[in-house]
């Protein structure tokens, strides 16, 4: 009886030991195969903006230009696929009043270029060297008796500094409001 015991546990350890040398190739392969790697080798860019009443241009996935007329509210676009080419896009208000405008081109969902600006924006992002280059619009005081409407602000008589909110996108979604002299991004979010 002892025999026949010893043959069956032997037996039984034989395959637990193939078991054992079987299961960490198994969760190696496994592994290999997920999607979070396959996804991982292209980075996935979208455009993000938020406004009230103003028309944006854009490239899209095929490289050609898209227009959507009076958007309110939040608007996204995602490209599906890897983008080779020169991000592009232009937003600008249809209404006259002082409007903001949050415009960024995030990459795998985080803001890489962009900032808020008032009635206007144009941003161009190279995927390829990861580097933008932008023109906002600020906020131009109403009352400074000039009539010009351009954003470079003419000669006033003022003092020339331009104040704007920060918008970084914060982890909650929502968009930073400290106001910034001379523009840019807060302390924060620099």
């Amino acid at each position: 009886m002892t025999y026949c015991f010893l043959l069956q546990k032997m037996k039984r350890a034989k395959h637990i030991e193939k078991f054992l040398f079987v299961f960490p190739l198994l969760t190696i392969l496994l592994s290999s195969c997920s999607k979070k790697n396959d996804s991982s080798d292209s980075d996935r860019f979208s455009y993000e903006v938020v406004c009230d009443f103003c028309d944006i241009n854009y490239v899209d996935m095929s490289n050609t230009l898209q227009i959507v007329n009076n958007n309110v509210g939040s608007w996204k676009y995602y490209f599906d696929e890897k983008v080779t080419f020169d991000l592009k896009i232009s937003v600008k208000t249809t209404r006259s009043d002082k409007q903001g405008i949050h415009v960024y081109i995030l990459k795998n969902e985080d803001v890489v270029f962009g900032d808020f600006a008032f009635n206007q924006a144009d941003l161009v992002f190279s995927t390829k060297q990861s580097k933008g280059t932008g023109s906002y619009g600020t906020y131009q005081n109403p009352g400074s008796g000039s009539g010009s409407n351009n954003g470079n602000g003419g000669s006033n008589g003022g003092s020339g500094t331009v104040s704007s909110v920060c918008g970084a996108k914060n982890k909650t979604g929502g968009y930073c409001k400290r106001v910034v002299v001379g523009g840019g991004w807060c302390w924060q979010h620099r």
